[in-house]
């Protein structure tokens, strides 16, 4: 068990209830948990950022393991990979990796900079599944808030795939959670959130539409989760109900669900490996075997 995490400096969160839910994100992912092996720090590239944790089940899985890769959130300019690996328990319970990998982070690193560090993370692990007992052709992309949104992108965005070395059908389905799919505004207030998107997280405000994984649903070819809070924020729950009403439709299965959680507690809920969303993930994984 890892009594303190050495983590790099970083910005204040913007708000209390963010740095409430990083203290007990970390402290529900110091590890020691039974039927985990704990792979953390594997190095994929030079960069600093170019870095993931792989938590395996400690019994072997015939064919290997499928694997979450699970993107931190953080707005796109805080987040630690170490705030996911409190999911280890309840997946490898089901014969499930979890993957957790880091990205550069905005203002330093704007869109699509981000982004296509996170799809050279999805390929690298694709790379090293095999030597720790995962299927590399099983993957399922996840993520909270911006992981959430970053996690859409990449899953709706497979014409970049083969550039970072992912393989065509290896991602298997996708599963944001309280992800924030609509980066687009006409008029972002003074000092808001959505105005800090146009400042800090894009290098073009002309970006804003093919940042967003709203416009991109037409590619969806993999079954798609879409979860978030009822006590989400605003722009949270209105870009899932606009998803939701677009993919209605669609002939990949889509899951809609929304949790009594705010947009916080929507990543802590999952500490409980009976929570509801894994048997969404359970119900995903059946249809793609």
């Amino acid at each position: 068990m890892i009594e303190k995490f050495d983590l790099a400096p970083q910005p204040p969160l913007p708000v209390a209830a963010a740095e409430d839910y990083a203290r007990a994100a970390l402290d529900a992912s110091r590890g020691g948990w039974p039927g985990v092996d704990e792979h953390r720090d594997i190095v994929f590239g030079p960069g600093d950022w170019q870095r993931f944790d792989l938590f395996t089940p400690t019994v072997s899985v015939e064919g290997g393991a499928d694997v979450v890769i699970f993107f931190h959130g953080g707005g796109w300019t805080n987040g630690y990979k170490e705030w996911c690996g409190f999911m280890a328990p309840a997946l490898a319970a089901r014969g499930v990796a979890l993957a957790a990998p880091t990205y550069r982070l905005a203002p330093e690193a704007r869109f699509p900079v981000f982004l296509e560090d996170a799809m050279q993370a999805v390929g690298a692990i694709a790379a090293r599944a095999s030597e720790y007992g995962c299927n590399p052709s099983r993957l399922f992309l996840s993520g909270h808030s911006a992981g959430g949104h970053i996690a859409a992108l990449i899953a709706l965005r497979p014409d970049l795939w083969s550039d970072a070395g992912i393989q065509e059908r290896s991602i298997r389905g996708c599963l944001p959670v309280s992800g924030i799919l609509d980066l687009h505004h006409p008029a972002p207030p003074p000092g808001s959130l959505e105005e800090r998107v146009y400042l800090d997280v894009l290098d073009r405000t002309e970006d804003d539409r093919a940042a967003s994984p709203l416009n991109w649903l037409d590619n969806l070819s993999v079954p798609l989760a879409l979860t978030w809070g009822k006590k989400d924020t605003e722009r949270v729950r209105r870009s899932n109900e606009t998803a939701r009403d677009k993919i209605a439709d669609s002939k990949q299965r889509c899951w809609f669900r929304t949790w009594e959680e705010d947009h916080f507690g929507t990543h802590l809920m999952l500490r409980d490996p009976a929570h509801g969303w894994y048997d969404i993930l359970d119900d995903m994984r059946k249809g793609t075997a």
